[in-house]
């Protein structure tokens, strides 16, 4: 029996690491899609500036060129974050098959631990029985 309650808190310990690695996962998910909605939103406004056809100054122009070459910076930054974030996801994606493939491991040995123990019992009970019926 104590081995049986070993396993249980061993396969709990693994459930609740499972838990909090998906809830990383579901938090890394809702950051890359925020990541995608900005980029596409910086495209969008590099664009508008890029099709901007109207008489400027030369100053106009030359903060126009540095917003946008800021721009481009940033969508270079979010582009990075997001494979970032992509790595992040297969890894943990990984660690939680891992951990799924150790829970069912557990679950196994609670199993045969299980089997083991109503084995012995049965074969106590059997010797009892036996003591008994030779009086």
């Amino acid at each position: 029996m104590k081995k049986i309650k070993q396993l249980n808190l061993l396969q709990t310990k693994e459930k609740l690491n499972q838990r909090k690695t998906i809830s990383h996962l579901v938090d890394l998910k809702t950051e890359a899609e925020k990541c995608r909605k900005v980029s596409k939103e910086l495209e969008e406004i590099t664009k508008r500036k890029n099709n901007e056809n109207q008489e400027i100054n030369a100053y106009s122009f030359q903060a126009d060129r540095q917003l946008v070459h800021k721009l481009m910076e940033q969508r270079e930054i979010l582009s990075n974050r997001q494979d970032f974030l992509t790595q992040e996801q297969v890894a943990i994606t990984k660690e939680i098959t891992n951990s799924k493939a150790k829970t069912d491991i557990l679950e196994k040995k609670k199993l045969k631990e299980k089997v083991k123990v109503l084995n012995k019992n049965d074969l106590k009970l059997e010797d009892q029985y036996n003591q008994l019926s030779k009086r």
